[in-house]
């Protein structure tokens, strides 16, 4: 979008006789930010007015696309507001449940687990 204050500022600078070329660009350029925009690839885009009325573009930064594979695109932002409010069968759940603790490997077993290596058949077939 364009600032009204940066066009009527320009216009200020402006001799009258240049005025419609001045407007003429404004418009072309506001259309061409706008696809810009749609194709979302806006990023930052700079320009600047000649004496004659003229618009130059004289900075043209491209924002990243989407990312296609966006998370946000299957599911919610706030997903706890979708959780039930009843979590008590979850828990009754866990109830029978037995804690274990995993096997603790000493540095010698460890060591001997490392240095064995796993067989496996090959056959080579000639051609």
């Amino acid at each position: 979008m364009i600032a009204r204050d940066w066009i009527l500022d320009v216009l200020a600078e402006l001799e009258l006789w240049y005025w419609p070329v001045f407007l003429w660009e404004l418009y072309w350029l506001n259309r061409y930010l706008i696809a810009r925009r749609a194709e979302h690839r806006s990023g930052l885009v700079g320009y600047s007015v000649c004496k004659k009325g003229r618009i130059y573009i004289t900075l043209q930064a491209f924002a990243d696309k989407p990312a296609p594979n966006d998370w946000t695109a299957v599911a919610s932002r706030e997903p706890w507001k979708r959780l039930p409010l009843n979590t008590s069968e979850f828990w009754q759940d866990l109830n029978g449940a037995k804690i274990q603790r995993p096997a603790r490997l000493t540095a010698r077993r460890l060591a001997e687990v490392l240095s064995t290596t796993a067989h496996s058949p090959l056959q080579i077939i000639p051609p």
